[in-house]
């Protein structure tokens, strides 16, 4: 949930200097936002049309170049969109860098916490084995161990 709410914020950000490097722009008819035409509503192009349809098409922009699909609807002429174009596409390689990085450490951290729980269960045979251990007891042990050492482990493991 952190990681999806921390990449929108990010994304957020990013298409919100995207729109103002066009607004910024000494001539605003050569800008992205002049450029892209709308076939829904009365507007014509997107400077005609709402803060919010504005918002969303930067969204959408900033989505393309970080997902690298790259449509070609939007795309950056000026000197200054062309600049912002490549820091959000460094910026794309470190978000997509961080996305991979947690996704591996939760696939990795559930391993490691299987892990775990299989040491602790062959510690209980071994002291089971070494103690001749009811076979009742030995059960109780080993469910106390998988029900407690996930919770141990996840603990551990999740730092």
């Amino acid at each position: 949930v952190n990681l999806m709410c921390g990449l929108l914020w990010v994304v957020h950000m990013l298409a919100c200097g995207w729109y103002i490097i066009a607004a910024l722009h000494d001539h605003p008819e050569d800008t992205w936002v002049a450029r892209r035409t709308l076939r829904l509503g009365d507007h014509g192009t997107l400077v005609e049309a709402t803060h919010f349809d504005q918002w969303v098409h930067a969204m959408y922009f900033i989505l393309t170049v970080f997902t690298t699909v790259g449509f070609g609807d939007i795309s950056a002429l000026t000197i200054g969109e062309i600049i912002y174009v490549c820091i959000i596409m460094a910026i794309g390689a470190v978000v997509h860098s961080v996305t991979v990085g947690e996704v591996i450490r939760l696939v990795t951290s559930n391993d490691r916490v299987q892990a775990e729980i299989g040491a602790k269960l062959d510690l209980v045979d071994a002291f089971a084995e070494h103690t001749t251990l009811d076979r009742e007891s030995k059960r109780e042990m080993q469910t106390w161990v998988r029900t407690s050492a996930k919770h141990w482990a996840s603990r551990r493991f999740s730092k």
